[in-house]
């Protein structure tokens, strides 16, 4: 038995089904009714398209939901998306109140946090446009003021340094809370 046996409302942590975030969100705000959160991240990535925006789980594989244990567990539990409510020692997690509260404040549109792509000297870049499509390059200068960078690319087995748009680069990039 579980210490939950008030009827508070707490924030716990589920598990959802892989990239099941959004369904699991979904179906527990309708099929339970109860609060959830699930902040998302917005970014640049690359594709052989160019540039495109991209949408995902700030934690994937994570919500946050708002429940009273000991009446809702057991729905949640087995709401389509969900996998399980995060336990350590068999106990269920409670997400304190400030830290939903503080990641609420970060988002933009409800849940949505926008990363801005910002290219730096030193950085690994991938050229998304003209002849050398695709080819990695490293930044050696950022032009701001002329939206621009120099980068150093290796051809031929010798390296040249080229101007080039920042809209032509993009750093690598597959999830930006990731260690790099």
């Amino acid at each position: 038995m579980t210490h939950f046996e008030d009827e508070e409302l707490r924030w716990f942590c589920v598990k959802t089904k892989p990239r099941s975030e959004s369904a699991a969100r979904r179906m527990l705000m309708r099929d339970v009714g109860i609060e959830v959160f699930c902040p998302m991240i917005r970014f640049e990535r690359a594709r052989s398209s160019g540039k495109v925006k991209v949408t995902e789980a700030m934690f994937p594989g994570y919500v946050f939901a708002h429940f009273n244990y000991r009446a809702q567990h057991r729905r949640v539990q087995g709401t389509l998306g969900v996998s399980t409510i995060v336990r350590f020692g068999g106990i269920p997690s409670v997400v304190p109140d400030e830290i939903v509260a503080g990641l609420r404040a970060s988002v933009v549109d409800q849940e949505t946090i926008e990363i801005p792509t910002i290219i730096q000297v030193g950085e690994e870049v991938q050229l998304l446009e003209g002849p050398f499509t695709g080819l990695r390059a490293l930044v050696t200068q950022v032009l701001p003021a002329q939206e621009r960078v120099k980068v150093l690319l290796e051809i031929l087995g010798m390296e040249r340094e080229v101007e080039v748009e920042t809209s032509r680069v993009l750093p690598k990039i597959s999830h930006p809370l990731a260690a790099r």
